[in-house]
């Protein structure tokens, strides 16, 4: 009995301790900055107000000059983070996809090796990484756009996709390929029609990591952007907090926005996400 009373006590704070800051960021957003700034703090708004939102749609005089016009912003962040995170979980999936086939159905000498050196790769801190690919990136005349974000976003992620997709390929059966040649399918073919529909939820998994690895990630994009053109969320979110004119109200309300993208595409997927992580987890 007392065993599950602390399960429960430890649950309900640990689900506290998730939802509360979520709360709160969403709370400010509907506040006028003068209630927000208020002691003591108010739980609920009293006069709710969406002003914040529509702020980035049509933002007042005093709204343009935070950040450097972060309000103006920020809509088009969104959209450069929705590409370049989307973009980089579909080139994640398409190389994961044949390396990690490769890993769990032909056995080669020095595989589990290569595939370690693939992990310890996540282990080099990004700082120590980011002056070589910002000149590559210079380089290659690709600095302040897409195609830098999404190829360092790739290094990043591949190695964990490789390693999410091989454990799940693993468990399924080798009969259905078999059967499939049988069939006279070619080995495209049967990877469309017959493996990668039955490895859907691991592909989701792989998929959803690599979205929110882009989604989240600060340092490169400030590194390797510095306009609009290409700037994501999280950099322009960086802007909101100055020392001359800081609205706490809009920073929340651009935390909202910069969470719902990412929260509604895991709630969609969530029965997915857990079956290929728990699949992948039980199979090496």
């Amino acid at each position: 009995m007392t065993k599950k009373v602390v399960l429960h006590v430890l649950a309900i704070g640990f689900a506290l301790y998730l939802v509360v800051p979520f709360y709160w960021i969403v709370n400010l957003s509907f506040m006028h900055e003068v209630d927000a700034a208020s002691v003591p703090p108010h739980f609920l708004p009293d006069n709710p107000t969406p002003a914040n939102y529509l702020g980035f749609v049509n933002p007042s005089t005093d709204q343009a000059l935070v950040g450097s016009n972060a309000v103006g912003d920020t809509p088009y962040a969104l959209l450069n983070s929705l590409v370049v995170a989307f973009s980089t979980a579909v080139v994640n999936l398409v190389l994961g996809t044949f390396a990690a086939y490769s890993f769990s159905r032909i056995q080669f000498r020095g595989s589990q090796l290569l595939l370690i050196v693939y992990l310890l790769t996540r282990m080099v801190p990004g700082i120590a990484i980011i002056i070589p690919f910002y000149l590559v990136m210079r380089t290659l005349d690709l600095l302040d756009t897409y195609g830098a974000l999404i190829l360092s976003y790739t290094t990043f992620a591949l190695p964990i996709t490789i390693w999410i997709l091989k454990d799940y390929f693993r468990t399924v059966p080798r009969e259905l390929e078999d059967a499939a040649r049988v069939d006279r399918c070619g080995w495209f073919r049967m990877m469309w029609t017959v493996f990668l529909p039955i490895s859907a939820p691991g592909l989701v998994a792989a998929a959803i990591f690599s979205f929110m690895t882009a989604w989240n990630e600060f340092m490169f994009a400030l590194f390797m952007t510095s306009s609009i053109s290409s700037q994501t969320i999280p950099v322009i979110a960086a802007n909101f907090a100055t020392d001359l004119n800081t609205q706490v109200t809009l920073m929340a309300a651009a935390g909202v926005l910069a969470v719902v993208p990412p929260l509604v595409l895991v709630l969609i997927c969530q029965r997915l996400i857990v079956q290929g992580m728990a699949a992948g987890s039980v199979k090496g």
